[in-house]
């Protein structure tokens, strides 16, 4: 019979969850070096079943970003839980004072640049002691760069919406910017367009490293401009490597690709993917619809799921995720629902609950390509690499893994590409990534958010061999 007294989790947590015992703590293995911390933050129940949440923290400026909590877990449960965690994000055990003092640290000075933590956090801090709670040991590391956030733009993350609330919120000179991706200051380029040196690509956001791998991205340049550099003058290279010519991080990366193909790409021997093998010249790519990729019942129910799946991308949320669920009811025979709602549940960190909807739309709609890719990219995210090539029945061309299709859409194809260039990406298998990475480039759509992922992958491998790593 069901308890109707029964507290639900929510309300369980935010009432009784401080009065169970702390069970284990768990924090990234390169949370000072990276300025990035995931925390991991377990109580144990008295019956045995445990409680814990994961906290992403931005060390540098935004706090508490990212924060969810799985409820009363059976041990078994929960040891296969954190095992996949530890796994997915290097993770090593902790104090629990360590893992108080850099939450709550972070979360505070964010609010002092009026920076408001994930949503969920007014839920999961219950899991950690209050605010109040003064640690045993103190840890000595630094939140921000010199008492003030240090906002870290990368590829993949041009932090305009971050930049916003603090231009907003504190001032242009209340916090400094910078990306990391820059190389003009290593650069010893000639004018010939020989490009036998090594290149600096740092990641680390060491807070005590010089301003030799990152500079500060100038406010009339936007991060999303890509300039051509195989259209470069050689005045251009001269600017460049001088530092005098104002790039985007996007440009930046394309100087990597540039030089990675121009000194290395003909000394890739061994590859397992081959132009030939693609056979992309072979298909017949459309920018129209596919109809036999188009589930929805009319125009009109096509855009409002559509409007619906995009503000959920945008802002996700458990009830935006429930509005989408509710599109089921009426569409059950329409795989496009259940793509959906495995992107948002990426999007929410519910990997799990992404698996199951991915799973359950490939069951349904095995040869449905959207559904394929989406649960790829699941298992690369949960570091499940292995299992990617099984999903595509261990092909590598759209023509062997769906031979019977006859007309593929352009976002179709980007998308395999995309994904099957982050696969061998992260086998550090640049000669492979770099065969579908060609054909995205040729197709001209490298703002589509998988090849973006994709491009950054491959162009931070390509980054290391530059610098002789």
């Amino acid at each position: 019979m069901k308890n109707n007294n029964a507290l639900s989790p929510e309300k369980y947590i935010t009432t009784k969850a401080r009065a169970l015992g702390i069970k284990n703590c768990y924090i990234s293995d390169n949370w000072q070096s990276s300025g990035l911390a995931v925390i991991i933050v377990s109580r144990q129940h008295k019956q045995g079943n445990v409680t814990h949440a994961l906290y992403q923290v931005d060390m540098l400026a935004e706090g508490v970003v990212n924060t969810f909590y799985e409820f009363n877990l059976g041990g078994d449960k929960y040891d296969k839980v954190i095992d996949h965690y530890i796994k997915e994000q290097n993770l090593i055990k902790c104090s629990y004072d360590l893992a108080h003092q850099v939450i709550y640290e972070a979360y505070l000075f964010a609010l002092e640049f009026k920076l408001k933590p994930h949503s969920q956090f007014a839920i999961t801090k219950y899991i950690l002691e209050s605010d109040s709670y003064e640690p045993s040991e103190e840890h000595d590391f630094e939140i921000g760069e010199n008492n003030k956030p240090l906002v870290i733009i990368s590829a993949s993350d041009d932090k305009k919406e971050l930049i916003s609330k603090l231009i907003k919120g504190v001032g242009h000179e209340n916090f400094k910017v910078i990306h990391i991706d820059d190389l003009a200051k290593e650069q010893t380029h000639n004018h010939s367009h020989d490009h036998s040196h090594n290149h600096s690509h740092d990641h680390s956001h060491d807070h005590d490293q010089t301003n030799e791998h990152v500079f500060d991205l100038p406010d009339n340049v936007k991060s999303n401009e890509r300039e051509d550099v195989n259209n470069w003058s050689e005045n251009d290279w001269q600017d460049f490597e001088e530092g005098k010519k104002e790039v985007s991080m996007k440009t930046t990366l394309q100087v990597i690709d540039f030089m990675y193909d121009s000194h290395f790409a003909e000394q890739d021997k061994s590859v397992v993917v081959t132009s030939e093998i693609l056979q992309t010249n072979k298909l017949s790519i459309s920018n129209k619809t596919i109809e036999e990729n188009n589930f929805f019942k009319s125009k009109k129910e096509e855009e409002r799921v559509g409007k619906l799946f995009s503000e959920v991308l945008k802002n996700p949320s458990a009830n935006l995720k429930t509005l989408l669920e509710n599109e089921l009811t009426t569409n059950k025979e329409n795989p496009q629902i259940y793509s959906y709602l495995s992107n948002v549940c990426i999007k929410l960190g519910e990997l799990d609950e992404a698996d199951k909807w991915t799973e359950l739309g490939l069951e349904k709609f095995p040869n449905y390509l959207f559904g394929k890719i989406s649960y790829a990219q699941t298992l690369l995210q949960k570091g499940e690499s292995s299992k990617v090539l099984s999903i595509f029945n261990n092909n590598y061309s759209l023509k062997d893994i769906l031979p019977t299709r006859k007309q593929f859409h352009i976002l179709e194809v980007v998308n395999f590409y995309a994904i099957m260039c982050l696969y061998f990406a992260t086998q550090k298998d640049i000669a492979s990534a770099n065969v579908y990475w060609k054909e995205i480039k040729d197709l001209k759509l490298r703002d589509e958010e998988l090849v973006l992922l994709a491009e950054n992958e491959l162009m931070v491998l390509k980054a290391k061999v530059l610098k002789g790593e």
